[in-house]
C-alpha cells in the first residue's frame, strides 16, 4: 500500500488531460520496433491479416487464428524485435476487418499505429491511461498511478438510441490481462451532441480506477455508426 506521503505528493502532481477521437482515429494497437532493425513496412490487410517487415524478417498476424485485438497484440509483443500495447480498444474485440486497411506510415514519436476503422468496429474509444506509450517497463510505471474520468462528449451517427451503449470499462493497464470490467453506462441519442457524464463543476466527483488500471470509455451500436464530418467522442480525465 502506497504511504501517505506518496500518495500526497502524487496528488499534488496530479494532471488534466483531454482524449479526444474521429471516423477512423482510434488507436485498436499501438506497435514499436525494438531491435533497432531497418523497418521496410508494416501493412494492414483488413479482411487476413497485418504483416511487420523488418531487416531480421518477416512477422504476420493473421485474423482467421488471431480471432482477438488481444490475439494479436500477443502475437506480435512474441516476435524478437517488436512491442504492441492494446489501446483504444477491448482485448476482446474482434480482428478481422475491423481495421483501417494499407501501409502504416511511422508517427513522429515512433510508433505504428494500427487504427480501427470505426463504422466497421461500429464505435468510438478512447483509453483513458495514465501512460499510453509502448515498453516492457511501462506495467511497473502505471500500477502506482491511478486515472480519473471527469466528463464524456460524443456526436454519433448511430442506427437509433440505444440503451448501455455508452460504456466505461476498467481493463489492466499493460494491455495484457483479461481484466475488462464494465463500470458504468448510458444510453446513446442518435446525430445530437451529448453530455452523458460531465463531473468538471464538481471538484472531487469522478470515476476512478484502482491502481493499475484504465478507463476504456466507448460509444457504440449494435446494428451501425456511420462515419460523419461532426462524428466524434471527447474524454476529460485527471492522470495522477
Amino acid at each position: 500500500m502506497a504511504s501517505l506521503n506518496s500518495l500526497q505528493a502524487r496528488a499534488i502532481a496530479a494532471k488534466g488531460v483531454v482524449g479526444r477521437v474521429v471516423d477512423d482515429t482510434p488507436v485498436a494497437i499501438r506497435i514499436k520496433q525494438v531491435g533497432s532493425k531497418a523497418v521496410t513496412s508494416v501493412t494492414v490487410i483488413t479482411g487476413t491479416n497485418i504483416i511487420l517487415i523488418d531487416a531480421d524478417g518477416t512477422t504476420t498476424s493473421t485474423f482467421a487464428t488471431d480471432l482477438t485485438v488481444g490475439a494479436v497484440r500477443d502475437r506480435i509483443n512474441a516476435a524478437t524485435n517488436w512491442e504492441a500495447k492494446v489501446l483504444d480498444a477491448l482485448r476482446a474485440d474482434a480482428s478481422t476487418s475491423k481495421f483501417v486497411n494499407g501501409a502504416i506510415t511511422i508517427s513522429s514519436d515512433g510508433y505504428y499505429d494500427v487504427k480501427f476503422d470505426t463504422s466497421a468496429i461500429k464505435a468510438y474509444t478512447y483509453r483513458l491511461a495514465y501512460d499510453r506509450d509502448v515498453g516492457a517497463d511501462k506495467g511497473k510505471l502505471t500500477d502506482s498511478h491511478r486515472v480519473h474520468l471527469k466528463e464524456i462528449k460524443y456526436y454519433a451517427d448511430v442506427s437509433a438510441a440505444e440503451a448501455k451503449a455508452v460504456r466505461v470499462y476498467k481493463c489492466k493497464s499493460d494491455g495484457k490481462g483479461t481484466t475488462e470490467t464494465l463500470i458504468w453506462t448510458a444510453t446513446t441519442v442518435d446525430t445530437t451532441e451529448q453530455t452523458p457524464l460531465s463531473l468538471t463543476a464538481a471538484e472531487d466527483a469522478r470515476i476512478t480506477a484502482e491502481e493499475g488500471y484504465d478507463l476504456v470509455v466507448r460509444v457504440m451500436d449494435t446494428t451501425s455508426l456511420t462515419d460523419h464530418a461532426s462524428g466524434y467522442l471527447q474524454v476529460i480525465g485527471i492522470l495522477e
